[in-house]
């Protein structure tokens, strides 16, 4: 077999590997988000940049050892409905931080989205759990680590709520 041929069946096994996409979208999401962190004011910007390195070199790390390894994982095109709908998710919940419904109420949305797109589909038990974890979320940014969370509608109730 010509070399040429086995140069592009490797490109493509790489290329279509879960893991190489992995990396590369955690390493570039990481990215993005160390880029806006530093435009954070000086006491907000010290948590989210550190995450966002974190998650930098942790897709880093995933890509490359992807790379390096010979087992193969292929990409789950049967899910990508699923992965779309997860990103519109989370891009609503941005929406919603920016536009002022606050942390909790767009933290509860996502995590009940989150939820049902894992398969949970018991309304109520989705609403407990994802309430718990936006509670436990928002005691730990605000409470613990005095992370500015932007302003909502609700802020006269508690700041960043």
């Amino acid at each position: 077999m010509p070399t040429s041929v086995k140069s592009e069946r490797a490109t493509r096994r790489v290329l279509s590997d879960v893991y190489v996409w992995t990396g590369a979208v955690l390493f570039a999401f990481g990215a993005g988000a160390a880029y806006l962190a530093i435009g954070f004011d000086p006491s907000s910007r010290t948590f989210p940049l550190v995450v966002s390195i974190i998650m930098m070199l942790a897709g880093g790390g995933v890509f490359l050892q992807a790379l390096s390894s010979h087992e193969h994982r292929p990409l789950p095109l049967h899910e990508f409905g699923t992965i779309g709908l997860a990103v519109i998710a989370i891009v609503l919940w941005g929406l919603g931080l920016a536009f002022g419904l606050g942390f909790l109420l767009s933290t509860i949305a996502l995590m009940m989205a989150m939820l049902w797109l894992s398969g949970l589909r018991t309304p109520l038990r989705a609403l407990v759990i994802s309430s718990v974890i936006a509670a436990v979320a928002y005691g730990l940014f605000v409470m613990v680590l005095n992370v500015h969370l932007p302003p909502s509608f609700l802020s006269f109730i508690a700041p960043g709520l």
